[in-house]
């Protein structure tokens, strides 16, 4: 297989800088890199010559790339790095890392055409003409509650592609999240809810509308690395939520609870609502900056179609 990382724009793209494809030599895919069907065959094509080559190549397209035919949106052009010669063994590096929820990333020598695995976040500069591609934990919501808002948030953060675990002491609530693809577990009581495994990927949700059984929970959650906790409920309903949690020790609560839930969209089904929880989720998420490409120096790139080494 060729993966294929972009690593230069110019002006607008519909994908980020880092983002990737692999292709195998038969032509099959996973991944997209423009969001035109076109372009996407050239890549496939360019990957398939560089895989029987058995070199790899930059490959330019849209402005100033000779493939005068190939437009992308907006009259941008993006450079594409096609890897041939990855190791397995650093591949199974990057599976560990990723199966046991550790950022981990790919950096690539451009000049000696090697790769090596980077287990943790750094400092550490990039050697002159490599780039580094940074692989995170797939985001993770635990749902706990019941309810049609429980449901349709589960829904909704699924076909999104978040992992949900769903905790409930109704049975009902529990059947349609499995069936919906989520992790299901029973709660008999508030008092003895076992959190998941909770990491910064992780967010985490209260939906009850009896609201004795938040404490205990909150109380488990607000001791985790969660990057998002919320809670349903109204105004008022959060001010003596914070009040009791205060009560516990938690004094600067409300620093981390969102509460009420959800962006203020003026939600009223349970489907807005959910929406509107997983929005906030997005944001915050977002509001913090994660490097997904970074580019060493001397990292000069030769804008002609394809370049071999």
């Amino acid at each position: 297989m060729a993966l294929v990382t972009l690593i230069n724009r110019q002006g607008s793209s519909p994908r980020p800088l880092g983002s990737q494809m692999a292709v195998s030599a038969a032509g099959e895919c996973v991944g997209s890199l423009t969001g035109t069907g076109c372009a996407e065959q050239l890549i496939i094509h360019e990957a398939q010559a560089a895989l029987t080559a058995g070199e790899n190549r930059i490959l330019r397209l849209g402005e100033g790339s000779s493939y005068i035919d190939i437009r992308l949106p907006c009259g941008a052009g993006i450079d594409l790095h096609i890897d041939t010669q990855i190791d397995a063994d650093v591949l199974a590096e990057l599976v560990k890392a990723h199966e046991a929820r550790h950022p981990a990333a790919l950096e690539t020598d451009r000049d000696k055409g090697i790769q090596h695995c980077t287990a943790c976040l750094s400092d550490k500069p990039l050697a002159s003409r490599s780039f580094r591609r940074w692989l995170y934990p797939p985001l993770r919501l635990v749902v706990i509650g019941k309810g049609n808002i429980a449901i349709a948030l589960s829904c909704i953060a699924i076909a999104s592609g978040y992992a949900v675990d769903m905790i409930s002491p109704d049975q009902a609530t529990l059947l349609s999240a499995g069936e919906a693809g989520a992790q299901t577990t029973r709660l008999p009581t508030a008092n003895l809810f076992c959190a998941p495994m909770l990491d910064a990927w992780t967010a985490a949700v209260t939906l009850f509308h009896d609201h004795e059984w938040e404490l205990p929970i909150l109380n488990t959650l607000l001791n985790s690395p969660c990057f998002y906790l919320g809670a349903l409920g109204s105004r008022s309903t959060h001010a003596q939520r914070l009040s009791a949690l205060h009560d516990l020790g938690w004094i600067n609560a409300g620093r981390r609870l969102h509460g009420p839930v959800g962006l203020d969209i003026g939600a009223q089904t349970p489907n807005e609502i959910a929406l509107s929880i997983l929005a906030e989720i997005t944001q915050s998420f977002r509001a913090t900056e994660r490097p997904l490409l970074e580019i060493g120096p001397d990292f000069v790139l030769n804008t002609q179609t394809t370049t071999c080494w």
